[in-house]
């Protein structure tokens, strides 16, 4: 019996991400909109962050 070693992956330096992972990243960039982050509002950015935790599907 061959035992296989689970290799860790280090997820913040993979140059690609998973499908839903790049979805909500272009989502959270459209909602951005190219602005620097000094400039969005504390409360726009909790909005942000909790509709990434909606389900969208319903």
């Amino acid at each position: 019996m061959r035992r296989t070693i689970k290799k860790e992956t280090n997820l913040n330096k993979l140059k690609i991400g998973c499908s839903p992972c790049m979805s909500e990243a272009k989502k959270m960039e459209q909602k951005i909109s190219n602005r620097k982050i000094s400039e969005i509002k504390i409360e726009e950015v909790k909005v942000i962050v909790s509709s990434m935790f909606k389900n969208d599907k319903v």
